[in-house]
């Protein structure tokens, strides 16, 4: 899905020159590659030539990152480097960056991101470099309207529920959702309206836990179920994604007050709704209790 969104989320960005750096960390880890497409679309559009290199933390290792980035092309102008998870990379290579940025080369423009929040705080404020951490409704909105518009521009219909849906059920990262977007596009050919059941019958689940099961189970006030679903989640999870678990459960429960799916009761409703903005905070900082074990506790609050 090469198509462009019309969000506004990098507009301050987009209306200004080119920055040799752009970080986005928190919720908006997963929109590096969308930031690439939006840059590429406008450079091509002022005629400037584009050339755009997707590295792994491997490709970090095989190659001189300084070198690759200091070396003009003879085929672009402006070439676009979108940097592996800085969670996953050495020490050594988030020093060189640094150092890089000092002094950065005009023809060339890292977009980096990052899941660990606290690592990213750190590093944020790194020279000639452009951040910023977008609530999690913030970048599932920037990944629903690009769903959007590529499904309007394949002949297709796609509600603004559904491209949520779509988002959040591929873990809010923009490459994972262009490929899942391209299967349901072709399963639902034809037919004109893209639904969210085409969505789960096609698309690949990101991750451990069915986040929609956990709000299903709290729902239920299902103990055995919630309590098992969160701690395989809890296995592997990285702190952001509890942040992204927790927007999940709280559209899935404003989905179910709208008339969507199996019923919900108001005094339900408020009582899981309490319980995630009390998660929401002192994951943000006013407790010292680890994710895992804020989310336990305020989760077993609302099955007694």
């Amino acid at each position: 899905m090469s198509r462009a969104s019309d969000t506004t989320l990098f507009r301050n960005w987009l209306d200004r020159p080119p920055a040799p750096a752009y970080f986005l960390y928190g919720a908006g880890a997963g929109l590096a590659g969308l930031l690439a497409v939006e840059w590429e679309r406008k450079l091509r559009g002022e005629g400037v030539s584009v050339e755009t290199f997707r590295w792994t933390a491997a490709d970090l290792e095989r190659e001189s990152p300084t070198v690759a980035w200091r070396s003009p092309s003879f085929f672009s102008r402006m070439r676009l480097f979108v940097l592996p998870d800085l969670a996953e990379t050495k020490k050594a290579h988030r020093d060189e960056i640094k150092a890089y940025l000092e002094h950065p080369e005009p023809s060339a423009m890292l977009i980096l991101h990052g899941t660990d929040f606290r690592q990213a705080k750190t590093f944020s404020g790194a020279t000639n470099l452009l951040s910023t951490a977008p609530r999690e409704d913030q970048a599932i909105d920037a990944l629903a309207r690009c769903a959007v518009a590529a499904a309007r521009d394949a002949g297709a219909t796609l509600s603004r529920d559904s491209a949520v849906f779509l988002a959040r059920w591929t873990g809010g990262a923009f490459e994972a959702m262009s490929v899942e977007l391209s299967k349901v596009l072709a399963f639902a050919a034809g037919k004109g309206e893209v639904a969210e059941e085409d969505i789960r019958a096609v698309c690949v689940f990101r991750g451990d836990v069915n986040p929609f099961q956990l709000a299903e189970a709290l729902v239920r006030k299902d103990r055995l179920a919630c309590l098992s679903l969160l701690r395989r989640f809890s296995a592997t999870a990285k702190e952001e994604e509890y942040h992204q678990l927790n927007g999940a459960v709280a559209w899935y429960l404003r989905d179910r007050i709208r008339g969507k799916g199996s019923p919900v009761t108001p005094r339900r409703a408020a009582e899981i709704f309490e319980a995630l903005s009390k998660i929401d905070l002192e994951m943000k900082g006013e407790s010292r209790l680890s994710p895992e074990q804020i989310y336990e506790i305020r989760v077993l609050s609302v099955l007694a």
